[in-house]
């Protein structure tokens, strides 16, 4: 059975990197058409630059124009204006307008807080691979999202990436993990990458190396499903090499400092939240 999904007209506030990067997805998924997306951002050059490539609707003086014409909208502003965007379009937003945020770090119920009602919402923690259709987006809806609403959102958000539903609970621990999780992993890829040259490789040579050795080892752990430390074990032969630099990983307990890092990120996260919720 093929998933039509109900939505006829979506309105993106904010068209930055991922509010672009949602747009053309879902142009070049099929998901919706170019004309029946609905854009404003204060910065009229980049909108009109959207409205040239992509043939997006741009007709909007306000982002309460924008919300009266569209069935769904996605919030993808900065958290700094996002009180003031809330404000302006509170009058609009109703039980039949649902609305898709990926705002960072602002919990459900700050928009039913300064909104001053109640609409089916989805909170999302999308990451940055989604700039090129490889993201992973966390969602936590709302006690007012139907199933539709939730079908339609998850289509919506699968143009960027996977998806995964979530308790709201989980949403610092996701931004702790997989939304700062690529900066790790490029700190990683840095790292091998100097370690190749300084071992007397090509930069480039060292860069395509390491790229395709992270990118196969994803791959094989899942089309496995395998543990990634029974892959490890397999790759270790006993004094061999693989031992000899794994040696020194443990020793400056690299893996505690992964989990450090992911146990600040999230921890800040719930900070970021809380101090939003008393504003």
């Amino acid at each position: 059975m093929v998933y039509i999904m109900t939505i006829t007209t979506i309105g993106i506030i904010g068209t930055g990197n991922m509010g672009s990067a949602m747009m053309k997805g879902l142009i070049n998924k099929g998901i919706i058409k170019a004309s029946k997306i609905n854009a404003f951002d204060v910065n009229k050059a980049l909108l009109d630059t959207q409205k040239a490539e992509l043939g997006i609707n741009t007709a909007f003086a306000t982002n309460k124009e924008l919300v009266q014409g569209s069935n769904l909208i996605i919030m993808a502003v900065k958290p700094q204006v996002l009180k003031e965007v809330l404000q302006e379009i509170a009058e609009d937003l109703a039980t039949s307008k649902p609305m898709i945020s990926i705002v960072t770090g602002v919990p459900m119920a700050y928009y039913e807080k300064i909104a001053g009602k109640k609409f089916p919402l989805a909170r999302c923690m999308p990451n940055t691979p989604a700039l090129v259709n490889a993201g992973v987006t966390a969602v936590a809806f709302n006690e007012f999202a139907q199933a539709d609403f939730k079908a339609d959102s998850k289509k919506i958000l699968g143009s960027i990436g996977n998806v995964h539903e979530v308790p709201e609970k989980y949403l610092d621990a996701v931004t702790g993990l997989s939304g700062s999780g690529p900066a790790y992993v490029f700190y990683f890829l840095e790292g091998l990458i100097d370690g190749g040259v300084k071992m007397g490789l090509p930069r480039d040579l060292a860069r395509a190396l390491v790229l395709d050795t992270v990118a196969g080892s994803v791959k094989l752990v899942q089309e496995t499903n395998k543990h990634p430390m029974v892959l490890k074990d397999q790759v270790t032969t006993p004094g061999g090499t693989t031992v000899e630099g794994l040696q020194v990983l443990e020793d400056g307990n690299f893996r505690g400092i992964l989990i450090k890092a992911v146990d600040a990120a999230a921890k800040k996260s719930k900070v970021l939240s809380d101090n939003i919720m008393q504003q």
